[in-house]
């Protein structure tokens, strides 16, 4: 007896409950709206804003595929256009599976902080994935390809930044990491920079930044030691090297080596002298794995390729310090460890010019740990 009114009880309560609690009236359809995958952001020779915007449309009947539509508007701010881009185009844009901003190379010059404090002041936008891409001309000829083959631009751009991530071509950054680059004056950052080359759209490397603006770039191999030195290597890191073996033919003398698919050991010291002079000794300790070579190597032989390669990634290694460093471009945080560390020394520097005075000591050693399947 007492269970059936405490039952009753309970299912009385539910049911007041149930009546107090409101319904969803803020609800948008699907069908109603017109999702943002990616968008392109450039200057324009009258000193105006371009931002051109791929949106993906949904199907108008079931189980058919969704198409992409490209609109631009031209506006005096990032703002302004955005908004006339919203009165041309039928239905809503949501950025909720937005991934990609492009910027032409003459906007990164101008400099990236109104671009992304937009994004920022605007709580419906995403930013914690989303990718960063300069481009040499313009960014919104990109997004006019609407498609690459059968995929549509957007889709394209996700599977070419994700795939050259893992080979180690280009750092991860995002949106976040970035703007946070951009409030802190002792750490810069590395953007992927591509071009189109008769349709296709290529890796050029990678675009450097001193504070907000564009100041250099490293090609594609270069771009894969900076990721590395900046110990952010993805799931492969591939090098192919000319090695001094005499050989006549020259196809033996090459070696298709990974050194991304093993652990990698790096060192980053920054050290301040009496006189305050800034050393800094950058060192990596790669393990090898031999893809591509046509010798058989003994033991003898192997210790040789060790040392050649060691001799000559140590090279490579310090001319792309050196282009970081004439670009202006604290992407490995040197001067974020002397605010840490060296709080005095810090302050006594004017890190736009000073930057360029540190002396790197970069030492790259290569183990081949692997010789391949048939060895």
């Amino acid at each position: 007896m007492k269970f059936d009114i405490k039952f009753k009880s309970n299912v009385l309560l539910i049911t007041l409950v149930s009546f107090c609690l409101t319904g969803c009236w803020d609800r948008e359809y699907l069908k109603d709206l017109h999702l943002a995958y990616c968008s392109a952001i450039d200057y324009t020779e009258n000193g105006e804003i371009k931002e051109t915007i791929e949106l993906i449309i949904p199907p108008e009947i079931e189980q058919t595929a969704t198409k992409n539509e490209i609109h631009s508007s031209i506006g005096p701010t990032v703002r302004n256009a955005s908004n006339q881009l919203r009165n041309r185009v039928r239905g809503n844009i949501r950025f909720i599976k937005y991934g990609f901003e492009l910027m032409g190379r003459t906007m990164a010059e101008h400099g990236l902080y109104p671009i992304l404090d937009v994004n920022y002041r605007d709580p419906s936008n995403p930013t914690s994935n989303v990718r960063l891409i300069i481009t040499e001309g313009e960014a919104s000829q990109i997004l006019e390809q609407k498609k690459v083959g059968e995929l549509k631009i957007g889709e394209f751009l996700k599977q070419k930044i994700d795939s050259l991530e893992e080979m180690s071509v280009f750092p991860k950054e995002t949106a976040d990491t970035v703007f946070r680059s951009l409030k802190d004056p002792g750490h810069d950052f590395a953007l992927p920079y591509i071009d189109r080359e008769e349709g296709e759209i290529i890796a050029k490397g990678v675009a450097l930044f001193h504070d907000q603006s564009y100041s250099g770039m490293l090609n594609p191999d270069q771009s894969i030691m900076m990721v590395l030195l900046m110990g952010q290597q993805g799931k492969n890191a591939r090098f192919t090297k000319k090695l001094d073996l005499g050989h006549s033919d020259n196809i033996r003398n090459f070696i298709s080596i990974n050194v991304g698919s093993k652990k990698i050991k790096r060192k980053f010291k920054v050290s301040v002298s009496a006189d305050e002079n800034i050393d800094v000794n950058l060192g990596l300790e790669l393990q090898a794995v031999v893809e591509e070579f046509t010798e058989t190597l003994d033991e003898k032989e192997l210790k040789k390729v060790n040392q050649e390669l060691s001799k000559i990634l140590t090279e490579e290694a310090e001319t792309v310090v050196n282009e970081i460093q004439k670009a202006n471009s604290d992407i490995f945080g040197v001067g974020r460890k002397l605010i840490a560390y060296h709080q005095n020394v810090w302050r006594n520097k004017n890190w736009s010019e000073d930057y360029r005075k540190v002396k790197f000591h970069t030492k790259v050693d290569v183990k081949i740990v692997s010789r391949g399947i048939l060895q």
